[in-house]
């Protein structure tokens, strides 16, 4: 990189050089850089790995908006680029495919991926999701929380209840496509005494697909009958707690 002197100044390209203004001031460089179809028949590893790449953002994409709703309330700049991440390594259990055609649909059919997917921390300040013994049967799409105690789960202060959701999702990502089923919100205030509990979805989604059970818990400060999502902290959790 070079910088221009005198006093005609010039822009644009010109033999081989670039000519341009910045912030720095009038700057000359050498034209040409960056990925374009010489470059992909000369580096064919890069044009694989940015094929792939795109293909898990997609994927990236589609998913977060399957469950988007729980979400609410909630932000985390790092979810997309860690999902990223979690997709691109799933892709790479593909070996079906040669590269720069692995499909993170392939690698969802293993069962590492499946762990891969399960194991993932959507809200890592939150870790473990809910203290107790997480069980969910597939026949009656329920979740069943034993061995519970709420005066463990420590309150945020200003919450007078936990509120936790189930969510039941059928994800095809071969055609990304999905459905989803969410129950009602069920409370648990600081009076809450029993050990165990349950959350149920009228139906449980079906179809050609990964089929998943995520689990939301947050906190709320009630007000006149009305429940106000408390934000911050660890206080908010997501997560996926079965997946078949």
């Amino acid at each position: 990189m070079a910088r221009q002197k005198g006093i005609i100044r010039m822009a644009g390209t010109i033999d081989g050089l670039n000519f341009y203004d910045s912030k720095y001031g009038d700057l000359i460089r050498e034209s040409g850089g960056g990925f374009n179809s010489t470059s992909s028949k000369k580096y064919p590893r890069i044009k694989e790995n940015n094929d792939e790449m795109g293909m898990a953002s997609k994927v990236n994409g589609v998913f977060k908006r399957s469950f988007a709703d729980m979400l609410l309330g909630y932000k985390d700049g790092t979810l997309h680029y860690r999902l990223q991440s979690l997709f691109m390594s799933i892709k790479d259990l593909d070996a079906i495919s040669e590269r720069g055609k692995r499909h993170v649909a392939i690698g969802m059919a293993t069962d590492y991926g499946k762990r891969l997917l399960k194991d993932f921390k959507f809200t890592p300040k939150r870790s473990p999701l809910l203290h107790g013994r997480l069980d969910f049967d597939w026949d009656t799409h329920t979740l069943t929380v034993s061995q519970f105690d709420i005066q463990a789960v420590s309150m945020p202060e200003g919450a007078d209840l936990m509120g936790l959701e189930l969510l039941t999702v059928n994800f095809n990502f071969e055609l990304l496509e999905y459905d989803t089923e969410r129950s009602a919100l069920l409370e648990l205030h600081r009076d809450f005494g029993d050990s165990e509990f349950s959350l149920q979805t009228e139906i449980l989604p079906n179809g050609p697909g990964i089929r998943y059970a995520m689990l939301r818990v947050a906190f709320y400060q009630q007000v006149n009958g009305v429940n106000y999502f408390l934000k911050g902290g660890d206080g908010f959790g997501l997560g996926i707690v079965a997946i078949l």
